[in-house]
């Protein structure tokens, strides 16, 4: 027997080593527990953070949809209007109207990385937005 072990024998009991035991044994278990409610907490937090980026960008996508929608049905009526106002043949009106989008995709395409930027500042800015709400 080691002297360390036979002199912590004649200070505690075998009752005193058992409750000590038990007690270092409750302090491990708490701790593990804790750190499985971390885990699950952050999991959490991660999957609420996933939601609400998800559900931003869902929105924009709807956003968008009905933005193109409306842009189609303004681009239509403007066509029929040329035509209707100048009397010309039914595509001249369309064409004009083609020729403006192509001019736009022109554009869209000239600048995209700061329309990237700024929607990719757009979309933080939201996801932001949300995580303070998440936080009250």
């Amino acid at each position: 027997m080691s002297r360390r072990n036979s002199l912590r024998n004649k200070i505690f009991t075998e009752e005193e080593q058992a409750r000590q035991k038990e007690r270092f044994d409750n302090i491990i278990n708490a701790i593990v527990k804790l750190i499985e409610t971390y885990a699950k907490l952050f999991s959490i937090q991660l999957k609420t953070g996933l939601a609400g980026a998800l559900s931003v960008i869902a929105i924009f996508v709807i956003m968008l949809t009905f933005l193109t929608l409306a842009f189609a049905f303004f681009a239509l009526g403007f066509a029929l209007f040329v035509n209707y106002i100048f009397s010309w043949p039914p595509f001249a009106g369309f064409s004009i109207v083609g020729v403006f989008c192509v001019g736009l995709f022109g554009l869209a395409l000239y600048y995209t990385t700061h329309l990237r930027n700024q929607f990719l500042i757009w979309i933080d800015e939201a996801i932001d937005k949300l995580q303070e709400e998440n936080d009250k």
